[in-house]
């Protein structure tokens, strides 16, 4: 849920699974608010949901992920562009790399997201 208190605020009250949360509306010629945005948190989902993806993937095929890390960069523009970097610091071996590439383009955010907006990816793994 969100709420907006009224047409003079750039804060919406934002709750997710009961956790409350200020998401600040950016100015169009402003500066980039140091809180959560509604890109911030797109950007989020997509990385707790390829972090979770790819420990999966590698689980199930014993191969011990070690750490994962993605971070998730909004460009803006027309249309916006998201950088994803994906960092595993497991040993993946060529073939598997291939197929966790496959793996991470094809989370559910990904899906839900790549026909409106272009993601770049790039993974490494130790």
């Amino acid at each position: 849920m969100a709420r907006l208190p009224d047409v003079e605020h750039r804060n919406a009250d934002v709750t997710v699974n009961g956790f409350e949360m200020p998401c600040e509306i950016p100015a169009d010629h402003g500066p980039e608010p140091v809180g959560a945005t509604p890109f911030g948190l797109l950007a989020g989902s997509l990385a707790a949901c390829t972090a979770m993806s790819v420990r999966t993937f590698l689980r199930q095929w014993r191969i011990d992920p070690g750490e994962v890390e993605v971070r998730v960069a909004v460009r803006p523009g027309t249309p916006p562009m998201m950088d994803r970097r994906v960092a595993v610091t497991g040993a993946v071996d060529p073939d598997m790399r291939g197929q966790l590439a496959t793996e991470v383009d094809n989370t559910p955010v990904t899906r839900l997201l790549r026909d409106s907006v272009s993601i770049r990816t790039v993974l490494t793994t130790g």
